[in-house]
């Protein structure tokens, strides 16, 4: 019984030691030569903290409405929509090309255009 009350002991010591021994708070020494500890801020009222709120919000909406994604920067310029008589035709001619150059073996296994290995 004393043996296992006495380490038991000990369990919980190292259990209470872990957070005796936490970071502490950074000391002048702790700071690079040349510079000092940055100034101690005070925490935030409430009121302050609701106004930062409303503008954090008000330039996350403005901002979800004026962002464009996927667009580039500048927006580029809108091009005229080709016919689909013209896609149709430069469709079927690189159709021609392909079976002509896999006809005279320009096409290797892998889909490579140039002499046949």
């Amino acid at each position: 019984m004393k043996l296992s009350t006495l380490s038991l002991s000990f369990a919980l010591a190292q259990l209470f030691a872990v957070s005796a021994f936490a970071q502490q708070p950074p000391t002048a020494e702790s700071y690079p030569p040349g510079s000092a500890a940055p100034a101690v801020q005070p925490k935030a009222t409430s009121v302050e903290k609701a106004e930062g709120k409303v503008l954090r919000k008000r330039a996350g909406s403005d901002a979800a409405k004026k962002s464009m994604p996927g667009e580039g920067t500048p927006i580029p310029e809108a091009a005229a929509r080709v016919p689909k008589t013209e896609r149709q035709a430069a469709r079927s001619a690189r159709k021609a090309e392909s079976a002509r150059a896999n006809k005279a073996g320009e096409i290797t296994s892998r889909g490579e255009i140039g002499l046949a290995k």
